[in-house]
């Protein structure tokens, strides 16, 4: 596991795995609301080192690692949502519950029947 101090060296020695491992431990502070470098402030300041995370390295983790966060958000939401029983619709999907009209018991001064504002009232 990752944690503040591992990622402070790792971006020391320009690791290049260090933006994965930026990506795991501020993932809802890289999808805030904000700018690129303010983001990069505040994730620099909570790590008590100035400067350390640039607006450069928020970009890459906003693209690159963009999948990732919807894909845990599309999980949440799936855990959220109960998906129904599907014994309750199985009834309503029979192939008799369709009408099907039959075209030869249509009348054809029916099908040609258009009302319109400027059409006669009969």
């Amino acid at each position: 596991m990752i944690d503040e101090k591992l990622l402070i060296e790792l971006f020391e020695q320009r690791d290049r795995k260090r933006r994965e491992a930026l990506f795991e431990l501020f993932r809802e502070d890289l999808f805030a609301n904000l700018t690129r470098a303010r983001i990069a402030d505040i994730i620099s300041a909570k790590l008590g080192r100035p400067g350390l995370i640039t607006a450069e390295d928020v970009r890459y983790c906003r693209f690159y690692f963009k999948d990732k966060k919807t894909e845990r958000i599309h999980r949440a939401v799936e855990k959220a949502i109960r998906k129904p029983d599907q014994s309750q619709y199985a009834e309503s999907n029979q192939p008799d519950a369709f009408k099907v009209t039959d075209p030869d018991e249509i009348k054809l001064e029916d099908q040609f029947k258009f009302k319109s504002k400027h059409s006669t009232k009969q």
